[in-house]
């Protein structure tokens, strides 16, 4: 039985790594007792993905996690949330579970945009009339960077992968057709929204989109003067038009 888990990751636990975040999942399906599937040979592991790993640092409410089970308990999805977060933290909890078809691919296939906002730190540490800057930044024919890999780096043009942009969150929503409710980013303030091309195929970090403002505004981008919150991920499979959650 295949299971798609929604969960959020924020406070002190943005601080821990992927491995880590993968390990207190394990262990907390572990306390839990759920009849979860394990891989085959010399050293079996929880069948267990997550969509796009969190990088150290940031916050998330929409992070995705694929796990597989022989059975779940007699219970209602909903009951199986408040069940499962009873072996989990305020800081890092499930909010929902969807039951998958077994022909499902794993999120980490699929998934093909996401949507994050980033918020000063404290004031002043986005460029100076960022708003206007930042109109005339996205308006620009191309938008070249240079995109680094562990292995090479290439030029790129990163206009056509800046899917929507706003400054407050309703315009944001009505733009993407999302509904954003119980945000748990810490810091409040000057923001930016994005939605960006994420996943296999071309994976846009919002880092990125920073540098490239910041550069175009003759101004040093600062790291870890605004905070990025993920808010939500896109998958290819259920998207009539385009992509859907």
């Amino acid at each position: 039985m295949k299971t798609r888990m929604r969960f959020t990751k924020t406070g002190s636990v943005k601080f821990i790594g992927h491995l880590d975040c993968m390990r207190f999942f394990q262990k907390a399906i572990r306390r839990a007792k759920l009849d979860v599937a394990y891989s085959q040979g010399y050293s079996p592991h929880q069948l267990m993905s997550f969509a796009s790993p969190l990088g150290v640092g940031l916050t998330s409410d929409g992070e995705y996690l694929d796990v597989e089970f022989h059975s779940l308990p007699e219970m209602t999805l909903p009951e199986l949330v408040d069940y499962l977060n009873q072996f989990m933290t305020d800081e890092i909890f499930v909010t929902e579970i969807e039951i998958m078809p077994d022909n499902f691919k794993n999120s980490m296939s699929l998934l093909c945009a996401a949507d994050y906002m980033l918020v000063e730190r404290q004031a002043g540490s986005f460029p100076e009339k960022w708003k206007e800057k930042w109109q005339e930044f996205v308006a620009q024919p191309e938008i070249p960077v240079i995109k680094k890999t562990k292995k090479s780096e290439k030029e790129m043009d990163i206009k056509p992968y800046i899917l929507v942009s706003a400054f407050d969150l309703p315009d944001f929503a009505k733009k993407t057709g999302e509904t954003y409710q119980n945000l748990h980013c810490e810091y409040t303030g000057e923001t930016l929204y994005l939605q960006l091309t994420s996943g296999s195929e071309t994976n846009i970090k919002p880092e990125l989109v920073m540098d490239a403002f910041c550069a175009y505004c003759k101004t040093r981008s600062v790291p870890y003067s605004y905070q990025i919150h993920r808010l939500q991920m896109y998958f290819k499979a259920k998207r009539g038009g385009g992509d859907e959650q």
